[in-house]
């Protein structure tokens, strides 16, 4: 399974965004790494506000950075602040948010002491029970516009360079320049695509921020083809975002050419003109970045790509059309085994043979907890009977507390023909289902 929330970004409909000073450099190195976690093909990096210490996504396709959430038990305090109108991609409708400036953000060494904020505490766009980690907002265009940005998904470190200089020396000549266009704090790049028997030149946004990796409007030249099916693609300020989900033949980005990405084209009615610029044809996001290490430079407006080992693997999807989240912690007894002494002063292992309750101590943890968010019409888990808001117990006879969301995500997607069985919790009654993924595309 991709990620399939859409990452919002938050348009202001009255007001605008205060006069910034922007990020500064509080370093003696030349670079600052940073350390990221990867899930669903997003980067969600540590960060600091007002002294509280957050976990924020990065994306390059929000133009305003956003608090969604705020860490249990804390709270963090706004001096300057107004209220505003914002429109999210993905809703028609118009929510009040606060803009805050002249708030401190640290982001390892990289800070800044004037930062705006636009603080939306809307559960609708709290995405974290899908990441199964505390996710509290995103880090837009200010991050990436002053510094060339590096991007290594393999060792999941993100740098900020201070200066071109040890990029031109040592790592430009190993990667592959080509032009973008920041418009209106947003970085484009130009494609092609091949569709069916098309083949289409496309403009497109780098987007970081989304986990699919092509999104695509429909329109008279841009066809979804006849092999695809309807799914759920992500979530906006007004619920689920459902569109249809395929493959391209083709896609090359720069001299670099992908067979069979997968592709998905949002309904159109989820993307008002607003916000859309002249031109723009969708997105291209994390599944097919991840492939990459990358190297962004907004001042300069190139992207720089050197393939790395992920750039050959297949793209794969959730065939089994339920999209898992979680939904909070429990407490679980959990046994351990102790080891004893035989009369001889040698260790043994508590065994069958001299078994009894001294050999174990009990503990009890907390642990996930996961359910079922969503379930796909007509697909294998849907038609085995899973329904939205089932609590999952086990997956192929294993308690679901030894999983992670990425574990069931790569578990879902990872053989046709391959027998899923899951116990689900419903109405304090447990049921037993099993199905098979089933590969449509």
């Amino acid at each position: 399974m991709k990620l399939r929330i859409l990452v919002l970004c938050l348009l202001i409909v009255a007001g605008s965004l205060f006069a910034q000073e922007g990020f500064q450099w509080n370093s003696h190195k030349d670079k600052i790494d940073i350390p990221f976690q990867h899930i669903y093909n997003l980067i969600i990096i540590p960060v600091e506000i007002n002294n509280v210490k957050l976990n924020m996504l990065l994306d390059t396709g929000a133009d305003n950075s956003m608090i969604f959430s705020l860490p249990e038990n804390d709270t963090i305090q706004f001096k300057k602040y107004k209220k505003v109108k914002v429109r999210g991609i993905g809703s028609e409708d118009i929510i009040e948010a606060l803009l805050s400036v002249d708030n401190k953000i640290k982001i390892s060494s990289y800070e800044d002491n004037k930062f705006p904020i636009l603080i939306v505490l809307n559960q609708d766009v709290n995405f974290s029970s899908r990441l199964g980690i505390p996710v509290n907002g995103v880090i837009g265009y200010s991050f990436f516009k002053e510094c060339p940005i590096e991007i290594n998904y393999q060792k999941k470190i993100v740098t900020i360079h201070r200066t071109r200089k040890f990029l031109e020396k040592k790592k430009f000549k190993k990667y592959l320049k080509h032009p973008i266009k920041v418009i209106d704090k947003r970085p484009y790049i130009d494609v092609i695509a091949k569709i069916e028997e098309d083949t289409l030149d496309l403009k497109l946004l780098i987007d970081i921020g989304l986990g699919d990796g092509l999104w695509l409007f429909e329109n008279k030249r841009i066809k979804a083809g006849n092999n695809y099916f309807e799914d759920i693609l992500g979530r906006g300020l007004n619920g689920l975002i459902n569109g249809k989900k395929s493959r391209v033949k083709t896609v090359k980005i720069a001299d670099f050419t992908l067979d069979e990405a997968l592709v998905s084209y949002p309904e159109e009615v989820y993307f008002p003109k607003i916000g859309i610029i002249e031109g723009r044809n969708g997105s291209v996001g994390g599944e097919i970045l991840h492939r990459f290490n990358v190297i962004l430079d907004y001042q300069e407006q190139f992207i720089y790509l050197k393939k790395n080992s992920k750039f050959k693997k297949p793209f794969n999807y959730n065939m089994s059309g339920i999209v898992v989240q979680h939904n909070g912690v429990e407490f679980v007894q959990e046994a351990i085994r102790l080891e004893t002494k035989s009369n001889y002063g040698v260790k043994v292992d508590g065994g069958l043979d001299n078994f009894n309750d001294n050999n174990f101590r009990y503990k009890f943890s907390l642990k996930p907890v996961f359910e079922i968010a969503s379930v796909r019409t007509g697909s294998p888990a849907d038609l085995a009977g899973i329904q939205p808001g089932d609590k999952i117990v086990r997956i192929n006879k294993k308690k679901t507390h030894g999983y992670t969301i990425q574990k069931i995500s790569d578990l879902l997607q990872s053989e046709e023909g391959k027998w899923i069985y899951i116990d689900v919790e419903r109405e304090s009654k447990i049921i037993a289902f099993k199905f098979q993924l089933k590969k449509i595309l």
